[in-house]
């Protein structure tokens, strides 16, 4: 079985895939691979059903509550490379369906090679000389959000004056320069609960993971009103909507003004020419966030994302078939 798996971790990494995709309908097996911002299938009839089974066994779901949401987590050593797994497992009447998230097969990158617009990685030093208030990076699925975040965390850390403290579901790039914790929802250690657990241990920078809930979401913010400098992402297509979601999950308009200190929308494309990522980003800085926030209009002379998306593509960074899913030419 182990061969499988190894086949199955050779296609992962040729497509420097962050997520597998199982469906197994009437004892066939589908697999699709997550590639960069675009879902692959993988036909090999040599990945099959018996695979399924031996990665949910591995992951220590419990296998006779088969009907039951499940996830479990499980390392494997590849290529002389240690690699941590999380499976997520769902069963309807016809399909059983799994996910699996390499967690630690995510590119390191330093905070000036976050975007080619070096203007904008001046932004990103700047944030993290914050002490205090709340800094949103939303985007899609698979956008590199996590990157940016711990990019972040990774030059507050090297001052060594900070107690950084994460909380992750799940941790997807490890760090040993500050505490990572994990949530587990088995043990009734989910956000709430972690968020208040890490705040008795004497926190300058909190990091977590995704706002997810109005609990979540009004934590954050009690966070950030009480001297904490925050960070954490949304999933939202724009700026101004991760803005939104906020008000969604009940953030009044008062306490965004106090806190909030910038956000960035992002996607992730491939560079037209070299064998490399390409981040765009959409920003918004303290000053525009407090005028969005007050007249609901951006700045006139403010570019979304659409618009960076287009400029990234007359720079010939990323190329127009790239750039296609988000933005028509």
């Amino acid at each position: 079985m182990k061969r499988k798996l190894n086949l199955l971790l050779k296609y992962v990494l040729s497509y420097n895939a962050s997520d597998v995709h199982f469906t197994l309908v009437n004892h066939k097996l589908e697999v699709r691979v997550r590639g960069l911002n675009k879902i692959v299938d993988i036909n090999d009839k040599k990945l099959s059903e018996d695979l399924f089974y031996y990665l949910k066994y591995i992951s220590n779901l419990d296998l006779g509550n088969s009907f039951l949401p499940q996830s479990g987590n499980f390392s494997y050593v590849y290529k002389k490379q240690l690699l941590h797994f999380r499976f997520a497992y769902l069963h309807t009447f016809q399909t059983q369906s799994g996910v699996l998230r390499i967690l630690n097969n995510h590119e390191k990158i330093k905070i000036m090679d976050l975007s080619l617009d070096k203007r904008q990685n001046h932004i990103f030093e700047s944030w993290t000389k914050f002490r205090s208030g709340l800094v949103l990076v939303s985007g899609p699925t698979g956008s590199g959000k996590s990157t940016t975040l711990h990019a972040l965390l990774d030059v507050i850390a090297e001052n060594k004056k900070f107690n950084i403290i994460t909380l992750e579901d799940p941790v997807e790039i490890h760090n040993d320069k500050y505490l990572q914790l994990q949530v587990n929802e088995k043990m009734n250690f989910g956000f709430e609960e972690g968020i208040k657990q890490l705040l008795r241990h004497d926190p300058d920078v909190i990091m977590i993971g995704e706002v997810r809930d109005e609990t979540t979401a009004k934590m954050l913010i009690r966070c950030a009103l009480s001297g904490h400098m925050v960070f954490t992402t949304i999933h939202a297509k724009s700026c101004k909507e991760a803005i939104k979601r906020l008000q969604e999950f009940g953030i009044s308009k008062t306490d965004l003004v106090e806190t909030l200190t910038g956000i960035t929308n992002q996607r992730i494309y491939k560079h037209k020419d070299f064998d490399r990522r390409v981040c765009v980003y959409e920003i918004l800085e303290k000053e525009e966030l407090k005028e969005v926030l007050e007249t609901e209009l951006l700045p006139n002379s403010y570019e979304d994302i659409k618009q960076k998306i287009k400029y990234a593509v007359e720079q010939n960074w990323i190329s127009k078939q790239e750039a296609e899913s988000d933005l028509i030419l």
